[in-house]
């Protein structure tokens, strides 16, 4: 079976969740045949083909923009003679237009608002990590998935003491963050935290960047927390894992209401860094959503709290140290629920049976 990933927004290699989702997912399905992946101009790697533009920030100038990417998309795919094809929805119906050329069986991922009814009305599958996400209209074609992780990279035998000696950790006790250092992930969820966590023996790991990040070094300073900070900076994605080995807690302090498709559905994204956190066997603590709570429960896989509330994060990450044996559980737990459900790998293998399905039906 040969797959054609259409995801021309994308920029490979980048340092955010699109790059992850589209590398890992042409990764992955590269194990049940021949896999190309369109990907935005610029892009570099094997078995890709860049073809797209970057996507206007204006919403009603991005179908014209993936529809001007159909020459030299349709030519790349007709070279490489692909049996299916998967579309990114954000490519915005550049999928559905080489379907219907070449006469192929088209399936297309919705992740949010972001998409065209030329790819919702050609495709022969939906998939989505939340079915309310589909407008109803075609929703009988719909299969719900979930993301992951790539469980060999995130290692749970990845030793602690390399990443604690480089960044001069110590024995503290380590809270671990990777990750955007944008307004709805809830960077400064966690520096209030710390501030009410002062007088315990805790360091704060933050690996990655972005636009928050010069104002929350200046609440941290202003706090008087800044030696309780270490910032790495933006590493390249199969070096975090190795950086958060050295974390005896991990936390991922989503402010869902931040994010604009998450004020009117809830939070709606399957979170990766999640999934990559528990691979490690690392204790979480995140928000409490109902879409995590789909996917985890409380206590048992990891802790969950409200959202936006620093005196809860707080009060998770002293419950983290205080009592680390049902800490370590709780982690091995759901270290045990991502390697068996959330996988990369099975994401992939549940793609290529839909594919089989499709091609079945032809």
């Amino acid at each position: 079976m040969r797959i054609l990933v259409v995801a021309t927004e994308i920029l490979l290699p980048d340092r955010h969740g699109g790059s992850t989702h589209v590398q890992e997912l042409v990764r992955h399905l590269a194990e049940h045949g021949p896999t190309l992946l369109l990907a935005r101009r610029g892009s570099k790697g094997e078995g890709l083909a860049a073809v797209g533009r970057p996507m206007p920030r204006l919403s009603a100038l991005r179908q014209a923009s993936a529809l001007a990417n159909v020459p030299s998309a349709l030519a790349a795919a007709r070279d490489f003679r692909p049996d299916v094809i998967y579309e990114r929805c954000t490519s915005y119906g550049l999928g559905a237009v080489i379907s219907r050329r070449l006469g192929i069986p088209l399936l297309t991922m919705i992740l949010d608002q972001r998409y065209s009814w030329l790819s919702l009305l050609q495709a022969r599958r939906l998939v989505a990590t939340r079915l309310d996400l589909v407008p109803a209209m075609v929703r009988s074609k719909a299969v719900q998935v979930s993301w992951g992780a790539n469980a060999e990279l995130f290692d749970a035998t990845l030793p602690a003491g390399p990443a604690r000696q480089e960044h001069g950790l110590g024995d503290a006790f380590v809270v671990g963050y990777s990750g955007s250092f944008k307004p709805w992930h809830g960077v400064d969820v966690l520096v209030e935290a710390a501030a009410r966590l002062r007088d315990r023996p805790v360091r704060y790991l933050m690996v990655g960047d972005g636009p928050l990040r010069a104002t929350l070094e200046q609440c941290i300073e202003a706090l008087g927390l800044r030696s309780k900070f270490v910032f790495t900076g933006s590493v390249p994605y199969d070096r975090v894992p190795r950086i958060l080995a050295a974390a005896d807690v991990c936390v991922a302090p989503f402010v869902p209401e931040r994010h604009g498709p998450s004020r009117a559905k809830g939070f709606i994204l399957d979170p990766l860094k999640v999934f990559e956190y528990l691979a490690q066997a690392k204790p979480t603590i995140t928000i409490r959503a109902p879409n995590i709570e789909a996917l985890f429960d409380d206590r048992e896989h990891l802790r969950l709290v409200t959202p936006g509330d620093p005196t809860a994060l707080a009060d998770a990450i002293a419950e983290a140290m205080d009592d680390p044996e049902a800490t370590r559980a709780a982690a091995q737990a759901g270290h045990a629920r991502v390697l068996e459900r959330h996988t990369w790998r099975a994401h992939a293998t549940q793609l290529a049976g839909l594919f089989d399905e499709m091609r079945a039906e032809t």
